[in-house]
This record gives C-alpha cells, sequence and structure tokens, in this order.
C-alpha cells in the first residue's frame, strides 16, 4: 500500500493544489493529512473543503485546534495569533465541525500517524532533536510515527538499545528491526530554507519512504494575504523557507 503524507497546509491554497497534483503522480492507495490545515494562510475554508474530499485520514494540529477555541493562543507568537484570530471569523461552521472531529492519532498498518508528538499529543511538544525523538520513540509501537509541526523534514531511526540517528537523502529504506519518527515537512509554509511545498510518500511493500518538494506561485499566495490583510511578516516568510 502506497501513502501520501501531507502536513502544514495553513491555508494555502495554491502551494496545496500543486502537491495533490503531483501526488497523482504516484498512484497512491492513502492520503493522509497530519493537520494544521488552517492558520497564517489566507484560504482556511477551501483548503479544509479540499481535505475534506480527498483526505482518507486527517489529524488535527494546534492551529485547527486553536481555531477551534480548544486550545488557547497565549503560547502563539503575535503574528500566528493575529492570523488565528482572523481564521476564527472566516472559518464556516461546516468546517468547524470537520476539524471539530479530526483526532489527536491514528494507528493504521503498523504507521502511527500525529500532528506533533506521540507523546501526549494534544500538549503539541516539538521533536526538535534526537533526545526528543529519543523521549518519543518509548511511547508507541508503530515501526513508524509519522509527524509534522516543526515544518522542518527530518527521517530519525532508532534500534532498541542504542541512541536514535538521522537517516541522509530524500529516499530512506526502513529496515526491519529498526522503528522511524518521520517529518514529512510542510506544505504551506516550509522552515527549512526551501520554500518549494514539501510531503512524503510511503510504500509498505518496499518499505521506502521519500521526501518530495514542489515549487508553486509563492507571489499569488502572498498577494493573497495581502489582500486578507495578514501579518507582513507571515507573508515574507513565505518566499524564505523560514
Amino acid at each position: 500500500m502506497t501513502y501520501a503524507i501531507i502536513s502544514d497546509i495553513h491555508a494555502n491554497l495554491a502551494a496545496l493544489q500543486h502537491v495533490l497534483e503531483r501526488i497523482q503522480d504516484f498512484n497512491c492507495d492513502r492520503l493522509v493529512c497530519l493537520g494544521d490545515i488552517v492558520g497564517y494562510g489566507p484560504f482556511p475554508n477551501e483548503c479544509c473543503e479540499i481535505i475534506q474530499e480527498k483526505a482518507d485520514i486527517c489529524i488535527i494540529g494546534n492551529h485547527d485546534h486553536a481555531a477551534i477555541g480548544r486550545t488557547s493562543t497565549e503560547y502563539f507568537n503575535k503574528y500566528a495569533k493575529s492570523a488565528l484570530g482572523w481564521t476564527t471569523k472566516k472559518l464556516s461552521a461546516k468546517n468547524k465541525r470537520y476539524l471539530q472531529e479530526r483526532p489527536a492519532q491514528v494507528s493504521e498498518n503498523d504507521l502511527l500517524f500525529v500532528h506533533a508528538a506521540p507523546i501526549e499529543p494534544l500538549n503539541w511538544n516539538y521533536i526538535l532533536s534526537l533526545y526528543d525523538a529519543d523521549d518519543n520513540f518509548r511511547s508507541f509501537n508503530e515501526k513508524v510515527c509519522f509527524i509534522g509541526h516543526s515544518h522542518v523534514p527530518a527521517i530519525i531511526s532508532y534500534e532498541d538499545g542504542e541512541f536514535p540517528v538521522y537517516e541522509q537523502g530524500p529516499q530512506v529504506k526502513l529496515y526491519n528491526g529498526f522503528r522511524y519518527i518521520i517529518n514529512v515537512g510542510s506544505v504551506g509554509q516550509p522552515r527549512d530554507k526551501n520554500p518549494d511545498a514539501c510531503f512524503g510518500i510511503y510504500d509498505t511493500a518496499s518499505s521506502v519512504f521519500q521526501l518530495e518538494r514542489v515549487s508553486y506561485n509563492i507571489q499569488d499566495t502572498q498577494n493573497a494575504m495581502q489582500k486578507k490583510g495578514l501579518p507582513i511578516f507571515l507573508i515574507e516568510r513565505l518566499a524564505l523557507g523560514r
């Protein structure tokens, strides 16, 4: 079975459309969204509606949770908080209900899907280091845990009794006897200094994961954000990949 795994769309419609178009090339069996459909960007309703139609699994993210009033924005920076206030006002009742119904995690075929981290997934902790990963490997039993949240792609492998290590390259074979935490990056707001939309493809038959990048017209999203009065900091960062 082949999975396409996307995360952190952040209401960036142009990026989402280009990613979904590229995913068609892989003839995937399942489309998984790891959350943060909304927040930051200018098209929250449109992105929610596409994910409702296309995704087989959709996890809730912290921006989704905050947009429906279930997570406090106290710890969001001022730009994220401003965008979330705008998003909450713009979201339709139907799309708010959809977000309210999203689970915190889903396990399927020895794969765990969660937005931030398998340890207390609704606390929105980050996995930013091998030490973070080491703690989190002890909290799930599946072969692979797919995450987003940090907007930075990473592949981390773990063998029992050993310390985790980063795997290099956009394509990695996942071996028996090892477990993995894989961050699939961000569709709508990458932060690894590459502004191209990012997503992952995992083939359970071959046990191969590959990270894919797709370029899109960033200016279109920036123009839409400007028209809707979203913070200039969020507009400018899209082109910088940070």
